[in-house]
């Protein structure tokens, strides 16, 4: 399929535009990166992120004010997964004091406001206690009477029943009602009839904790950058021997430091979080971008390879226009694909989207006016190098050039 026939587009007649335009761009990102800095995620910072579900709409300005009077400090407090689900993400900076049950103060903090009930002795609420505790629970007031029967072990029996209704709470992200947990299939009548006489289902549950500790944190922000680092330098490696030339493989690489560095600074600029997610997303970014770079220098190759000899600029420019259609079309369907994934992804996703839709349209841009230039670029400055040599000056003149000497 091809969108494109026969287009003879001077793309080279824009790259002194193109080059400035895009150092102004790098300039920028640069002082953002310095000015503002990067919105660093807890894998990265260390701290605590925790999620909860609610049984309704959940008020983020409300559950802000009820966690901060507990004395937990909290830097965001935001929708989490699709709408409907009602979650939410907090996230807890890196405490100084070792050890602190964070998820169990938030707990705590949010009962005693939203369900005061659930703190009074003897009240059981299934939407914040874990298999264990239940099977205790039916283990104590032993609905099913097996203590009384020879052929039944209360243990693994009530522990398999507390299994099967944490598993239904979990598919349904809460109870919203304890008919509802009575309602799990598979319990006899005097285990619902016990759920509804002696447990509560309070309005929010905790769906999952996540803690790193500082060291941790430092540990993974240097693998992060090394990975990045590394993929450049393989980069460099490949291609060059891959089109036998160091002008190419230096080119392709200054074309993705280019891309990573404009896009960490939109990063900046709208505050993504930089998460290991995000990493990954950079390092999908650098095979995708060099995948493209590498689609018009294997054109050029092709047509060095031809026997009808033309300028390097004249040839450049029209093996980009002979693989425009393929530029366009693989670019156009995963920006769409990603773009996707923006809108509908959720939350957790959303960042990592935001690298790749930015990334698509920096590295299509630069594989085009950034990459290719530069090779011509480098190129040029070698011929010049070469003709003002000592050893070329005898062939200028019409003599020969000094023979190389052996090593």
């Amino acid at each position: 399929m091809r969108l494109f026939r026969s287009t003879n587009i001077d793309f080279l007649g824009l790259t002194k535009a193109c080059i400035t335009g895009s150092l102004a761009l790098i300039a920028l990102a640069t002082v953002l990166l310095f000015a503002k800095g990067l919105n660093w995620g807890v894998d990265f910072t260390g701290g605590a992120q925790v999620v909860y579900a609610f049984s309704a709409k959940p008020d983020e300005g409300q559950i802000r004010k009820i966690v901060e009077g507990a004395k937990v400090p909290i830097t965001s407090v935001q929708r989490y997964d699709k709408v409907e689900k009602n979650q939410v993400l907090l996230r807890v900076p890196m405490e100084k004091k070792e050890g602190r049950d964070i998820s169990s103060e938030v707990s705590k903090a949010l009962t005693t406001t939203l369900f005061p009930k659930g703190l009074e002795a003897g009240v059981f609420d299934l939407n914040l206690n874990g298999a264990d505790g239940l099977a205790k629970k039916l283990q104590q007031a032993d609905p099913e009477k097996m203590s009384a029967r020879a052929d039944a072990n209360p243990v693994i029996e009530y522990e398999r029943i507390a299994e099967a209704i944490i598993s239904a709470r979990s598919e349904k992200g809460l109870f919203h009602s304890i008919d509802e947990a009575a309602a799990t299939p598979g319990l006899s009548p005097a285990v619902s009839e016990w759920l509804k006489s002696s447990t509560v289902a309070g309005p929010f549950t905790l769906i999952s904790t996540e803690s790193v500790g500082p060291q941790v944190g430092k540990d993974l922000r240097k693998k992060g950058l090394l990975a990045v680092l590394f993929s450049w330098a393989a980069m460099l490696a490949y291609i060059a021997f891959r089109f036998r030339s160091a002008s190419f493989g230096t080119a392709a690489v200054v074309a993705l430091i280019h891309d990573s560095w404009i896009t960490l600074g939109l990063c900046s600029l709208f505050g993504v979080e930089i998460s290991l997610t995000v990493v990954a997303a950079f390092l999908t970014l650098i095979g995708y971008s060099v995948n493209d770079t590498v689609v018009v220098y294997d054109r050029i190759r092709e047509n060095l390879q031809k026997p009808k000899k033309e300028p390097l600029a004249l040839l450049v420019n029209r093996s980009i226009n002979e693989t425009l259609s393929r530029t366009v079309i693989t670019s156009g369907l995963t920006f769409l694909v990603v773009l996707s994934l923006f809108f509908l992804g959720g939350e957790v996703l959303r960042p990592f989207a935001f690298v790749l839709l930015a990334g698509i349209i920096v590295g299509t841009y630069s594989s085009i006016f950034i990459a290719a230039p530069l090779v011509i670029v480098w190129e040029n400055w070698r011929s010049k190098k070469a003709a003002s040599s000592p050893a070329a000056a005898p062939a200028a003149k019409g003599g020969k050039p000094a023979p190389a000497k052996s090593r």
